[in-house]
């Protein structure tokens, strides 16, 4: 008999996700280590709900075996799941981008975009520090997330932006919000398949799914802080507790 994956055309090497299912898709099909045939992975998350599609990837990663193919694998257990409600996705999270002379930050709530916003900095180390924690305690004050994320910066490198990386990290610490540190590879691994290469090609992934962010020099960083929080959102879905 076959199975769904059977079912479907080869298709082309090339996928970069033009929206958060097809993320979602992405890296389901990454963690399966089936990311060759990932549009069959977005047939799937269109057919089956978020919460069917999460029981039978945690079901597959309990019951495979080491020489089992954990792609069909999946396909059985999702072929078994039944009707499902949970869905552990809707927690709001900051997404802070940080640059030498400016911080965007972005609020999802789940894979949705709450708000986003950016500010200039002071070439003054001092001042530029004091208004990006500012920036970013305003920003807390107005929504109550549960966690924040930043892109990790390799110590003794961009030694100005690891000092308003910090501070902001301090902050956030003394808020008592748990920190995703993303760094840039896990980005350019995780938005396409094959890997990209440059954060060029990370914006334009973000142009895709989110147009609205697309035609100017000052969306860029919320170009950036919007996929690093989708990224988050879409791995936190896959943590087994």
């Amino acid at each position: 008999m076959m199975s769904l994956l059977d079912r479907f055309t080869p298709a082309s090497n090339r996928f970069d996700p033009a929206s958060p299912s097809e993320l979602f898709a992405l890296r389901l099909a990454q963690k399966l280590d089936d990311a060759v045939v990932v549009r069959h992975y977005t047939t799937l998350v269109d057919c089956y709900s978020e919460a069917q599609i999460l029981c039978a990837y945690r079901r597959t990663l309990r019951g495979a075996s080491p020489k089992e193919s954990r792609g069909r694998r999946f396909v059985q257990e999702l072929e078994q799941v039944g009707a499902m409600s949970i869905h552990n996705g809707y927690a709001r999270l900051i997404s802070i981008r940080i640059e030498r002379r400016s911080v965007a930050a972005v609020v999802f709530h789940g894979s949705q975009i709450e708000y986003a916003d950016a500010r200039q900095l002071s070439s003054d180390r001092d001042r530029a520090a004091a208004s990006a924690v500012g920036f970013i305690r305003w920003m807390l004050g107005r929504f109550p997330v549960e966690a924040a994320a930043l892109e990790s910066i390799v110590d003794g490198q961009e030694i100005q932006r690891k000092v308003l990386h910090n501070g902001i990290c301090r902050m956030l610490r003394e808020e008592g919000l748990p920190i995703w540190e993303v760094p840039r590879v896990v980005l350019l691994e995780g938005f396409g398949h094959p890997p990209l290469k440059s954060r060029s090609q990370l914006r334009e992934v973000a142009a895709k799914i989110w147009p609205v962010l697309a035609g100017t020099h000052a969306k860029l960083f919320i170009q950036d802080a919007a996929l690093l929080g989708l990224h988050v959102q879409t791995e936190r879905l896959f943590i087994i507790n």
